[in-house]
């Protein structure tokens, strides 16, 4: 599934840059320029870094 339309990139996308050590939206838009143009997909991308560290704390 697309998180960012503008720049095509994926929630698998996403999912690698945290497995690599992304830990901020940020730090994945550097990485993959999502949220780099209309911002929509920040929401989204913070959302799966919550998961992400929810899921690394339980």
């Amino acid at each position: 599934m697309y998180v960012c339309i503008c720049r095509a990139v994926t929630e698998n996308e996403v999912h690698d840059c945290i497995a690599s050590g992304a830990t901020s939206a940020k730090q994945i838009r550097d990485t993959t320029g999502a949220g780099g143009d209309c911002a929509r997909c920040v929401r989204k991308i913070c959302a799966i870094l919550k998961r992400s560290e929810e899921l690394t704390t339980a």
